[in-house]
């Protein structure tokens, strides 16, 4: 059913504007739910016993709609062939990190036609090298959110000479510095004013720089080279931390609007995860197999987006207040007895996606720059 959605249901949304790769986990009893071990889970902001699920959706600047996800399974599972056998995972699966999940979500959705756009994603995506590495061969630009203090590098390319198989920094050559250090040096005059209207009306203001760098940490292996990137500091002026730092790839130099709406739109697949939860029962499932997990999570992802051209058509919906906004009941109930078929989403969303469903969804949200001023 993915390969339905993507092919026949986001060419109607319209101009893509980014990808964004998260993962979202859920609090799970027990032991013998697929997937279940003790892990990081967003929902509670902290370790606990969870299951977790990489997800990838797409923008048009105002809504995402999922088009892949899949179960991240940890190795305590993978290295236990019976207790994998007993919840149907299917024997070729084995251990991936959630990079290389997202990697592979984003392989087949390319493969599918979806239309490329920048990869947004946090720090566990863009402080992965080989992620950002993989992004590059796929001919993907990315927007990546990471931890200024784990890479080191320079504002220059420096001299690298070749010993066997690597290449070495040259001993003349200056002391790496890390992203932190390096966004230090730049002057006042890099930093650029940046001003927008939030769904609420009102004004937000920060700054924003960038400067090409240099990391190290492809020269590590054999045949590696420094790897050249745009660093792209969000700062709000009086702040006394950066909103975020952000390694980039982008097949242009950037740009103020594009880099501020970038910065500021990774939480559109927060906002999907939270309704998802909220009214879709995405963190519901009380199952315990590999296929019926991840059946769930398909039709999580049908429904939400049924949920948005509902929307367009008949205004707000809850699922436990479609009696209060003055929904059709009727109506609404005609459109989920058709939520398996993959047809009537194509066609509700050819007739109801516009400008305006964005509006609406994103009128809770206090940083989305909804319209960008210079």
């Amino acid at each position: 059913m993915w390969r339905a959605i993507r092919q026949e249901v986001i060419p109607h949304l319209g101009p893509l504007q980014a990808w964004i790769v998260d993962e979202t986990g859920w609090v799970k009893q027990g032991k013998h739910s697929v997937g279940v071990a003790r892990q990081y889970c967003g929902a509670v902001g902290k370790r606990a016993n969870c299951q977790v699920s990489v997800e990838v959706t797409v923008s048009d600047g105002e809504i995402a709609a999922p088009i892949a996800g899949c179960l991240y399974l940890p190795e305590s599972w993978t290295r236990d062939p019976s207790r994998c056998s007993a919840v149907g995972v299917p024997p070729e699966v084995s251990f991936a990190t959630k990079p290389e999940l997202a990697l592979s979500l984003i392989r087949e959705a390319l493969a599918d036609g979806v239309e490329p756009a920048p990869v947004l994603g946090d720090a566990v995506y863009g402080d992965n090298a080989e992620f950002r590495s993989q992004l590059r061969q796929l001919k993907m630009e990315f927007f990546l959110q990471v931890d200024p203090g784990k890479h080191k590098g320079w504002a220059q390319p420096v001299e690298t000479r070749l010993k066997k198989t690597r290449r070495h920094v040259s001993p003349e050559a200056p002391k790496a510095r890390t992203l932190e250090e390096l966004a230090a040096t730049m002057g006042p005059g890099k930093w650029k004013n940046c001003r927008w209207v939030a769904a609420d009306g009102k004004a937000r203001y920060t700054r924003l720089a960038w400067m090409e760098v240099y990391l190290g940490h492809n020269l590590r292996k054999a045949g590696g080279d420094l790897e050249k990137l745009w660093l792209v500091i969000d700062w709000p002026q009086g702040q006394e931390k950066a909103y975020h730092y952000y390694l980039a790839h982008l097949h242009r130099p950037p740009q103020r609007a594009p880099c501020l709406k970038m910065s500021r739109s990774r939480w559109q697949i927060e906002q999907y995860y939270q309704r998802s939860k909220d009214d879709l029962g995405l963190d519901h499932f009380e199952g315990r197999s590999w296929r019926g997990f991840h059946h769930h999570l398909v039709l999580s992802s049908v429904a939400s987006e049924l949920l948005i051209c509902a929307e367009n058509e008949v205004g707000p919906i809850s699922a436990w207040g479609i009696a209060h906004e003055g929904v059709d009941q009727l109506e609404v109930g005609t459109w989920i007895f058709e939520l398996g078929s993959i047809e009537f989403i194509e066609q509700m969303f050819n007739r109801s996606i516009g400008p305006r469903i964005g509006h609406r969804m994103n009128a809770d949200r206090q940083d989305s720059p909804l319209g960008v001023d210079g």
